[in-house]
């Protein structure tokens, strides 16, 4: 009974949880509705600017998973590795349709191997994704010691109604040590590198654009309609 009751309390949980979701979407204006996918943990995005035909937000929210930082001293090796996927769903309203989806942002790295006879090693590995449809965009550097900007993209596109999109990132920062011994006092010890990976600067911008209704296009047809008649017409009396 014990069971019941929790497994009825969990479900309820979760139809409250996607119906608040569908009730306070990320963003919701003229020409589409953003929200995260049911049962998705709550992503801090917020929205920086809005034109007739872009929308961006800044996705804050996933950059600060996004940031590891390794220190091998005293110790032959370490690591720290961290990684995203989030998924978000679109309804895009009547009239309009979605021509692409971008994500900018920067890589940022430090690199510090040991130095003695024979080095030690730092490395890291940044990735960051975009999924929409049948094709995802990754963009992915290695060994960034500074800055390196980057953008992944749906490429041009006519999305239309609602779909889904899954943003996919990862950082890795490693370091490997060197034995060093002090001549001078004989002591031994792990000579560390240091290393540390993380993407920051998340922007994703959805452009749109407005797609005549069914009367304009009629309206469109009649006009030509008419001006070929009227061309034939004047045609027909310089004969």
């Amino acid at each position: 009974m014990q069971f019941l009751s929790r497994a009825l309390c969990a479900a309820i949980l979760l139809q409250s949880a996607a119906a608040y979701a569908s009730i306070y979407p990320i963003y919701e204006g003229k020409a589409f509705t953003l929200d995260r996918s049911d049962f998705e943990p709550e992503v801090p995005v917020s929205l920086e600017s809005e034109t007739a035909t872009s929308v961006t937000f800044s996705l804050w929210g996933i950059e600060e998973n996004l940031s590891t930082s390794t220190d091998s001293s005293y110790k032959p090796w370490s690591n720290d590795y961290r990684n995203t996927q989030n998924a978000f769903e679109f309804a895009v309203n009547e009239g309009y349709r979605i021509t692409s989806i971008e994500v900018t942002g920067t890589f940022a790295g430090e690199l510090y191997p040991a130095q003695w006879t024979m080095p030690g090693d730092a490395n890291n590995t940044m990735s960051f994704g975009l999924h929409v449809g049948l094709e995802p965009d990754f963009a992915t550097e290695y060994d960034v010691h500074g800055t390196k900007t980057f953008k992944v993209s749906s490429g041009p596109t006519s999305l239309d109604g609602e779909f889904g999109m899954m943003l996919h990132g990862s950082a890795e920062s490693s370091a490997a040590s060197v034995w060093y011994l002090d001549e001078l006092t004989g002591e031994q010890y792990w000579l560390g590198s240091q290393a540390a990976a993380r993407i920051t600067g998340l922007s994703m911008t959805v452009n749109v654009s407005p797609v005549p209704e069914p009367g304009t296009w009629a309206m469109l047809l009649g006009g030509l309609a008419v001006t070929g008649l009227a061309v034939r017409r004047r045609r027909g009396t310089g004969k």
